[in-house]
């Protein structure tokens, strides 16, 4: 299965780094084209919207993907932390797999790990 993950700060990728998977797509623009099963990660934009590029990925290719996990920061924004993850899971009715602080940790790599071998 394919990773796809979007990072602005560097948070998400130090995580995708870590996991290393083999088949990894990011997203840049937002006009990227998945036509294959994928999980994604990402991160929450501001006080809690989904980033605008993964928006428009989104809107194209939501159809593939089996899940979301996003990442945030409770200091900076601790009412709106991960708020992205919710409004992805309501408005494309995808599965959300975790919410993480900033670059993660071991639980949240095993789990997108175990994700990725479903």
């Amino acid at each position: 299965m394919k990773l796809v993950y979007a990072s602005r700060t560097g948070n998400v990728q130090k995580l995708i780094d870590r996991i290393s998977a083999a088949d990894t797509l990011k997203i840049a623009s937002g006009e990227e084209s998945v036509n294959e099963d994928y999980i994604l990660v990402i991160y929450t934009d501001g006080e809690g919207i989904i980033p605008p590029i993964v928006k428009t990925f989104l809107d194209a290719n939501h159809g593939n993907c089996k899940g979301v996990a996003v990442s945030g920061n409770s200091e900076r924004h601790p009412d709106t932390f991960c708020l992205a993850a919710e409004k992805i899971e309501e408005k494309y009715g995808l599965p959300i797999l975790a919410k993480f602080e900033k670059d993660g940790n071991p639980s949240v790599e095993k789990t997108i790990k175990e994700a990725l071998q479903a």
